[in-house]
């Protein structure tokens, strides 16, 4: 079976690797929207319209379940998406708020995504559905995507260190139980997160939902009936960006994939 995954950059090859780590073996098609990134900041109609392509390139390469490996296609274009190709399974991205409520803990919670995300209706429906007594609160940080995708990001931790204290800084999180990683992107940098925590002795679950997403792929896989017993990982950038490439690599490790053209 082929199975696509899509997101504007780095941050689906993360929910990528997490889910091959779960044992997914199919033939993948990874779509790098490298050309129109980064979403966070475009309008919904620019967005709706940049996934409708994306998604159609994948049918057009036989892909019978998509993965929007992007929180924020999915916040805006999913149910249109779902409504016009009725015979694709499409399985979207949304922050763990539930993976958090269901937790119990009764404190705030703090969910970090873009600002399309943070300011969309799809999140906030999410929230209404869960505890009153539970504050969530919203987050934009647009530019850690750019940290994120920068092609020294390993080299240059310290900055990114230092842009993440400072967008804690303002929290006083002994009210909080949760940081929800809600862009896909973000898991990238969960380590970073919790090392700050725990230097500053804060006891904070960091979560992101990759898992969540990998069960639920598995369960559509079930459903249609196919499991390969080996990985055929292809990977396609809209745009030709060395830098892209040189962090995907160093994010699948020894995963073999072959680079595709468009």
């Amino acid at each position: 079976m082929k199975i696509g995954f899509y997101d504007s950059g780095l941050g689906g090859v993360k929910t990528l690797k997490d889910i091959i780590d779960m044992g997914l073996k199919e033939e993948i098609y990874y779509l790098a929207d490298e050309k129109n990134k980064p979403y966070g900041t475009k309008s919904v109609e620019e967005v709706k319209k940049i996934a409708r392509e994306n998604v159609k390139r994948l049918i057009d390469l036989g892909c019978e379940i998509i993965v929007i490996a992007c929180n924020t296609a999915t916040s805006v274009a999913i149910a249109d998406l779902r409504k016009e190709f009725i015979d694709i399974e499409i399985i979207g991205t949304e922050p763990a708020v539930k993976l958090a409520n269901n937790e119990h803990l009764h404190k705030n919670v703090l969910t970090i995504a873009t600002t399309i995300t943070v300011n969309g209706e799809k999140l906030k429906q999410l929230i209404e559905k869960l505890d009153d007594d539970i504050e969530y609160d919203l987050l934009a940080a647009d530019k850690l995507v750019t940290l994120i995708e920068d092609e020294n990001f390993l080299n240059n931790q310290e900055e990114v260190n230092s842009y993440l204290e400072k967008l804690l800084e303002p929290y006083n999180f002994s009210d909080y139980s949760h940081i929800i990683l809600g862009c896909t992107h973000f898991p990238i940098v969960k380590e970073n997160i919790e090392n700050i925590l725990k230097e500053q002795n804060i006891d904070v679950k960091v979560i992101d939902g990759n898992h969540g997403i990998g069960r639920n792929l598995f369960k559509k896989i079930e459903e249609r009936g196919s499991r390969n017993e080996k990985l055929n990982l292809n990977i396609i950038s809209t745009a030709d960006n060395p830098a892209f490439w040189k962090r995907a690599k160093e994010i699948l490790g020894d995963i073999e994939y072959k680079n595709l053209e468009i």
